[in-house]
């Protein structure tokens, strides 16, 4: 795997954050701002994949598996899964120019158990099957990334803590969290912050142990956050979302960032941890999901109407201003 190639996931123990919808149009950016981009979806319920390439395509390659062999990340894990080999090699989709899937498969779920078993056992002993168990959605995502010698790998996982999110997340350098003003998604803050910090403290400790062949996974270090706008509702007030709005970056750094009270950050403002506030584009999204396009590329053909142009503009600045944010975490 090349140095050079950036690692993230959007990762949050909240649904509803728009944590596909954000994955989907970064990686339409960033690939049309010049980088090769592979996407990794290790979301069993495959909203990326559905997305991207639409349910026939898709239901193709899971009914058909022995003529698609490596074509998804189930098919792929398969024999690791039953213990009778290595990782197929992936063959990966073409979305865009410069934007490539690794699709994923409802029958991804049927690996968690083995995941979790492994896990356990791999930190009780040295045992080489359930390491390679362990890591296997690890060298799947970078294999998919060497493929197409990527720039920029991004993973799509569930809102869960579960053993394939823990798996998944080795291969991530950094963490970026979708939130939005809303308590459900500050609580997630408050779950996933300490697992996180947890799986990372279980990985650094099976690295200072011998006898293991360490491949070099990222660190899968909480880099920001990503604030979801409200979306204006008559029977909730604006101030009722500003108040948890105010409360973000607070939590973000003491639960995520585990940091004492003398480092919160005064505002939202200030806060350098806050990538991005993006609108909601509630209108918008069935749309693109429809026509299989970033909210950004949106046209007249595609359904977009009256005020709705102005909205897909202004998805095209925001996307452009996050995609430069995300670049420079990986720069400093």
């Amino acid at each position: 795997m090349e140095a050079t190639v950036n690692s993230f996931v959007l990762f949050n123990n909240k649904c509803g954050v728009g944590k596909t919808t954000l994955t989907f149009n970064l990686a339409h950016m960033f690939a049309r701002r010049g980088a090769r981009t592979v996407l990794v979806d290790y979301d069993p319920q495959c909203n990326l994949s559905v997305f991207a390439l639409g349910e026939d395509l898709l239901v193709s390659l899971w009914e058909d598996e022995g003529d698609h062999a490596g074509e998804t990340v189930a098919n792929c894990i398969d024999l690791v899964r039953r213990g009778k080999g290595d990782l197929r090699p992936p063959v990966l989709q073409s979305v865009a120019d410069n934007l490539w899937l690794l699709p994923g498969d409802l029958a991804l779920s049927r690996f968690e158990q083995s995941l979790a078993e492994a896990w356990g056992q791999v930190h009780q002993t040295d045992n080489e099957r359930a390491f390679h168990v362990a890591t296997s959605l690890f060298r799947l995502a970078r294999m998919a990334a060497e493929t197409e010698n990527a720039d920029v790998l991004l993973l799509d996982v569930g809102p869960n803590l579960g053993a394939i999110n823990r798996a998944a997340l080795l291969a991530a350098d950094a963490i970026i969290m979708p939130v939005a003003p809303d308590l459900f998604s500050l609580q997630g803050l408050r779950n996933t912050g300490p697992t996180i910090d947890q799986w990372r403290k279980d990985w650094q400790r099976l690295e200072e142990r011998p006898g293991l062949s360490f491949p070099s996974v990222g660190r899968f270090k909480p880099r920001g956050y990503i604030v979801q706008q409200h979306l204006a509702r008559a029977d909730r007030p604006v101030t009722a979302y500003q108040l948890w709005a105010d409360r973000i970056p607070q939590c973000f750094h003491e639960h995520v960032l585990q940091e004492g009270r003398e480092k919160w950050p005064p505002s939202g403002e200030a806060d350098p941890y806050r990538l991005a506030m993006v609108k909601h584009y509630a209108s918008l999204v069935p749309l693109a999901q429809q026509a299989r396009k970033p909210i950004f590329d949106l046209k007249q053909v595609d359904g977009v109407s009256g005020g709705q142009t102005q909205s897909v503009a202004r998805a095209r600045k925001e996307f452009e201003e996050l995609v430069d944010a995300i670049r420079e975490l990986f720069v400093a």
